[in-house]
């Protein structure tokens, strides 16, 4: 009976680890002694942040997670994030270990989770292993031709270099759609044969955000839908939950989620005090964001011609610095539509309608309905809003 004991009391500190805690044991090549080395990661939407001094080349960092999380390692306190400076890597609640080069954590070695195995195994796989050789030479090709562009005074050298420079700027904006392509492929095979996997809800989150495109929006939710409950608890994939019903909620033919707050001038702002009146068309923008700021030439064209006959534009700005955002609106002379700030009104708008990146734009008709939706800036985006409202309001 002592044996018993001893033996479960000397298996009980393990227990705790596999069940609720994690410890991740660093090891780096070269002499890094006295430099700090940063964790960052969620738990239910709760940003943890931990430092570790590296001491006789080693560190550790220890905390508390029910369930594997992604994660980022990096040597930037503020994790400005470069390949040299970090790495993506999924923690488990177990023992982990890790091998690393500080100057270079491109190269670390993690093991002992058997989430962050499947996650670099989805990762490293050989085409993109291909793709990536082809981006890393076009990178160093660029950085080449920049430096002998910087340092010549020939101008007829100037302007090849400016072409070669071009050039590859085209041939990586076309590895990197093929990456992005491959992954998107990749990740939703993976998900399929995979349900039981705790990195398949980022997977599916990756999916979800352009499902406007890619991946049609049932076909997701079917997917979630198979996923393991135990997954589906997950911080992950609560997450993903909740996204899901956002999603549901502001698709083209769903009712637009009502919000309210105070718009720039300080009147009160109701979306649904536009219902039976008014046609809306729903801006998600930044005064930092040059592709939305493009688009207001053909707002101000469409917003013109169209506000007596019951068309309202409903500007909605990410910005967290106001003064720029203000001084945006008065430099594109944009200020005779509505305008929303998210920060001063301490709003979700962004989470309820699914706004996963700017410039995106919505349009809500008469009834209240979604009828259309767009992500980024592009000449089609523009003659498709453009068709749509000439349409509703010129027939």
């Amino acid at each position: 009976m002592k044996l018993k004991f001893l033996i479960f009391f000397l298996v009980l500190p393990f227990i705790m680890v596999a069940q609720h805690n994690f410890v991740l044991n660093g090891t780096c090549s070269k002499n890094a002694n006295k430099k700090i080395i940063y964790l960052t990661y969620q738990v239910n939407g709760k940003r943890i942040t931990k430092s570790s001094e590296i001491s006789s080349n080693k560190f550790v960092f220890k905390g508390e997670i029910d369930f594997p999380v992604k994660a980022i390692i990096c040597t930037d306190p503020n994790f400005y994030m470069t390949n040299l400076n970090s790495k993506i890597f999924y923690l488990e609640p177990c023992i982990m270990n890790a091998k690393l080069d500080f100057n270079n954590l491109n190269t670390i070695a993690i093991n002992g989770s058997k989430t962050n195995e499947e996650f670099y195994a989805l990762q490293n796989t050989t085409e993109n292993e291909k793709i990536h050789k082809k981006i890393d030479s076009i990178r160093e090709l660029s950085k080449f031709y920049s430096v002998k562009m910087s340092t010549t005074i020939d101008n007829a050298l100037k302007i090849q270099f400016q072409k070669s420079l071009d050039s590859l700027d085209q041939q990586l904006d076309q590895f990197v759609d093929q990456n992005i392509k491959i992954n998107r492929k990749s990740g939703f095979e993976f998900i399929k044969k995979n349900p039981n996997s705790f990195i398949a809800p980022d997977l599916l989150d990756d999916l979800l955000i352009e499902e406007d495109e890619q991946i049609p929006y049932d076909t997701i939710k079917n997917l979630y839908n198979k996923l393991a409950s135990e997954v589906k608890k997950s911080y992950g994939g609560k997450q993903l939950a909740e996204k899901l019903i956002d999603f549901e909620n502001s698709r083209i033919g769903s009712l637009a989620p009502d919000f309210k707050g105070n718009d720039i001038g300080g009147n009160l702002l109701q979306i649904s005090s536009f219902k039976n009146n008014k046609y809306v068309l729903l801006d998600f923008w930044a005064s930092w964001c040059g592709p939305c700021r493009e688009d207001f030439p053909f707002l101000k064209e469409m917003y013109s011609k169209y506000k007596d006959k019951g068309f309202e534009i409903v500007g909605v700005t990410r910005d967290e610095k106001l003064d720029l955002w203000r001084a945006a609106i008065q430099k594109e002379n944009v200020e005779k539509w509505k305008h929303f700030s998210i920060k001063e009104n301490k709003s979700t708008i962004e989470d309820t309608y699914a706004v996963t990146a700017i410039p995106t734009k919505i349009l809500i008709d008469k009834n209240g309905i979604i009828i259309g939706r767009w992500i980024g800036s592009s000449v089609e985006n523009t003659a498709a809003i453009k068709n749509m409202i000439i349409e509703i309001f010129d027939n």
